[in-house]
């Protein structure tokens, strides 16, 4: 065995040759640290590599997470808008059943703010001095709210779908949830065992998070879809009934009588000037002077004329026990006995009469009895 290894170095300008003895296990020690260390180098390289490459599928993890946040987000909002237009579908598919009669309801009783589909901040004490009735608290000429028997309302029941706040509680969400969370741990390459692998990082976490996102809109979308079941068998049997009534459906008065804002509602008011509590048997609509005035549904004109209290004031018959009344016009454009159709101007806006500014008061009547004239409108 060799006991030392010789190194020669030999200058290129020099012709002296320069030795250098390096014992045997020194040699041999040197040889396997630098084994060691290239190996080593190589092995540190590889997981370097590893780790850039990890660094860029956690970078694209994250925005992917992010994106897909962003898209469940903007589905809700569609889910949100999707169920605002089931709600006004809906109040519009009820004034239907109720002006037809297909529902009973006391129509003197007034719509309740969010049935209205218009201005709730709008309030009573309008511009109309006639035309209100004194009435005592609790007075029976209008029937207490509180007896009418409560009735399902699809609003309601969407309100409750998209504001529950137990939904986690829920059988069908949790199913929902494990399919998701199933899906995601497919897509991670952790079939089978993400309940372990899922708390392993921060990123893996947030993308499981997903699954209670996905959850919920399904969960919610479901529950909607049903609601619009209900609701298309609701509207295929009103329009079954209303296949033949085409005649009396001319003559509801479905639209608001002159383009405004309601700046009083049917019902209970205080008076501004006697203080007392009144009934007004019609809606105020605020409008500028000169505004047209249109009719709004078929009919024959009873009156049209000056009335006291009323000024210049015009009445249609529209038959099946209707009446609507219009008064404080500026001027008139129909005569007594006149025959009209939906949508012809009748009158423009005035204030005639006992009235304190320009507005058209409205009524609706039905057998000779005042009712909420926002039951018919559709608009």
């Amino acid at each position: 065995m060799d006991r030392y290894y010789t190194l020669m170095l030999i200058p290129e300008k020099q012709n002296r040759v320069k030795s250098i003895k390096i014992p045997g296990i020194l040699f041999k020690s040197l040889a396997f640290l630098l084994t060691i260390s290239i190996f080593l180098i190589l092995i540190l390289s590889y997981d370097y590599y590893k780790i850039l490459q990890q660094v860029y599928e956690n970078k694209h993890l994250s925005m992917e997470n992010r994106q897909l946040k962003e898209q469940i987000q903007l589905f809700q909002m569609k889910l949100n808008t999707l169920s605002e237009d089931l709600k006004r579908i809906h109040t519009f598919e009820k004034k239907l059943r109720i002006i037809t009669g297909l529902d009973q309801r006391d129509q003197r009783i007034p719509l309740k703010p969010e049935e209205r589909n218009d201005d709730p901040g709008a309030q009573g004490g309008g511009n109309d001095l006639e035309n209100s009735k004194d009435i005592a608290p609790g007075s029976k000429n209008i029937p207490d709210q509180s007896s009418v028997a409560p009735e399902i309302d699809i609003n309601d029941e969407i309100n409750k779908i998209l504001n529950f706040d137990r939904i986690s509680e829920t059988e069908d969400y949790l199913q929902f949830k494990r399919l998701y969370e199933g899906k995601i741990a497919a897509n991670l390459g952790m079939e089978g065992k993400y309940d372990l692998s899922r708390e392993w990082t921060e990123l893996i976490q947030r993308s499981f998070d997903l699954s209670r996102l996905y959850a919920t809109f399904d969960y919610q979308f479901t529950q909607i879809k049903k609601v619009t079941s209900s609701m298309e068998v609701d509207i295929h049997e009103l329009d079954q009934y209303l296949l033949d009534r085409e005649s009396f459906l001319r003559s509801t008065p479905t639209l608001l009588p002159t383009p405004g804002w309601i700046t009083s509602y049917f019902g209970q008011r205080y008076s501004p000037y006697s203080g007392k509590l009144k009934m007004h048997e019609g809606i105020d609509v605020g409008a500028p002077f000169g505004h047209p005035i249109y009719s709004p549904a078929d009919g024959v004109v009873n009156f049209s004329g000056v009335k006291a209290g009323f000024g210049k004031f015009v009445q249609i018959d529209h038959g099946y026990g209707v009446e609507s009344l219009f008064a404080h016009s500026q001027s008139l454009h129909v005569k007594s006995g006149q025959k009209i159709k939906r949508g012809e101007l009748i009158a423009r806006v005035g204030s005639t009469g006992y009235s304190t500014g320009p507005h058209l008061h409205y009524e609706v009547r039905v057998n000779g009895i005042a009712v909420d004239p926002l039951y018919f409108i559709l608009e």
